[in-house]
């Protein structure tokens, strides 16, 4: 009722202004990466806000027009339609091999549903025809026709990763049309579908690498925040640990 909602806001003081307090601070001060273009754009900018809050600069780039990383101590790939640009991705090998020598050197990266399938080696079409990815993670997207997953879930870490310690909970959403084998040795997470209590392994993690479905929100998970950061200044400081090659 619109009319009763204008009625009850003429009654209500005005809110007075608030003064927001930053915690960015010079020891924390790291660069992240953060994938943004046609191919990559599902994020939340209140999200992002909060890594700023906590000392990070955010440096947008684009893996479908940039040749390369930019000067960085962490790496976002968010949630997108990297299917509806496989090919152009594809044909970007210097970024493609800019990613994947930057995970091979202990940058710390995050990845989210559409980026966590650029991370994988390649993404297969409807009609199954395969284009390459950056190969950081040794798996396929397979594309469906049906919506494989939708919904909140809560998310419980196998392992230690970037964002924490073995058995830390998050919650966020799920939403995708493409499927990857999941590797329990290699898995993430166990989710748990808030609606229905179902649970399965998701998501990849090993050393400086994270990636699943899962969509995040940092505004109520601060914690997964933090320690992203500190890895990132771990990373800064030449702390990083290397994949096994």
């Amino acid at each position: 009722n619109i009319d009763e909602i204008i009625a009850v806001s003429k009654n209500v003081d005005p809110v007075k202004n608030i003064s927001f307090i930053s915690r960015k601070s010079e020891q924390k001060n790291v660069k992240i990466a953060v994938a943004k273009d046609e191919a990559f754009s599902f994020y939340y900018e209140d999200s992002l806000s909060v890594l700023e809050e906590m000392g990070a600069e955010i440096i947008d780039f684009s893996p479908l027009y940039d040749e390369k990383l930019p000067p960085c101590d962490g790496l976002i790939l968010g949630g997108g339609f990297p299917e509806m640009f496989a090919e152009k991705l594809e044909k970007n090998i210097s970024m493609r091999d800019s990613i994947k020598n930057a995970a091979q050197n202990g940058l710390p990266i995050y990845a989210e549903c559409g980026g966590y399938m650029y991370l994988m080696k390649s993404i297969a079409d409807l009609s199954g025809k395969c284009f390459n990815m950056a190969g950081v993670i040794d798996k396929q997207a397979k594309m469906q026709y049906k919506l494989q997953t939708v919904g909140y879930v809560t998310a419980t870490q196998i392992r230690d990763t970037i964002f924490g310690k073995k058995d830390v909970k998050f919650r966020g959403h799920e939403f995708h049309f493409s499927v990857a084998d999941e590797e329990e040795n290699l898995s993430a997470f166990t989710m748990e579908k808030m609606r229905t209590g179902k649970k399965y392994l998701a998501g990849y993690a090993k050393k400086n690498i994270l990636g699943s479905y899962l969509h995040l929100h940092f505004r109520g998970e601060k914690e997964a925040a933090e320690n992203f950061i500190n890895s990132c200044l771990n990373y800064k400081n030449k702390k990083g640990e290397l994949w096994e090659k």
